[in-house]
């Protein structure tokens, strides 16, 4: 049975979310400046902005780990897959969380806003590159057997 390790699984996890989340803070920022709109870090209310978005920061990357490392090693195309719907989960959840208790329909509405939201700033086709990219480069070990009377038993993996 293969497995990612924790590192490589973290390590995958922090670049598609910060450069992707990164590329579309940059577009929001640059579109707000250029249309006068109060989005983003040069809204109205920067510190609601900024503790949204380490909300969004600290579930991707969590999500995206835990799937890297409890999830076999997949193709590329099914990474994408699979890491791009975490990744607009983890949207909708730190778009709606910071509003109370919301239904399941509420936070699909807001996962899909959110996800609009992010193809219009590029963070979505930015961490579907960077999910499509890095999948190559996660390492994918073989959990180690050893032998005690003849019998072969699987070690826990750490």
């Amino acid at each position: 049975m293969m497995f990612t390790p924790w590192r490589s699984a973290l390590a995958y996890a922090a670049w598609v979310t910060l450069i992707s989340w990164l590329t579309g803070a940059v577009v929001l920022t640059a579109e707000s400046l250029a249309f006068g709109d109060n989005l983003g870090p040069t809204g109205s209310e920067p510190l609601m902005w900024c503790r949204d978005q380490a909300v969004f920061l600290v579930t991707c990357t969590t999500l995206l780990t835990l799937s890297r490392r409890l999830l076999s090693p997949l193709p590329r195309w099914r990474t994408v897959l699979a890491d791009g719907s975490l990744y607009m989960l983890a949207l909708g959840i730190a778009g709606a969380a910071p509003y109370g208790s919301v239904s399941p329909g509420e936070l699909l509405d807001a996962a899909a806003l959110y996800s609009f939201f992010g193809l219009f700033t590029l963070q979505l086709p930015t961490a579907w590159c960077l999910s499509a990219w890095r999948s190559g480069k996660l390492d994918a070990v073989l959990k180690k057997r050893y032998t005690i009377d003849d019998e072969e038993q699987a070690t826990p993996a750490m």
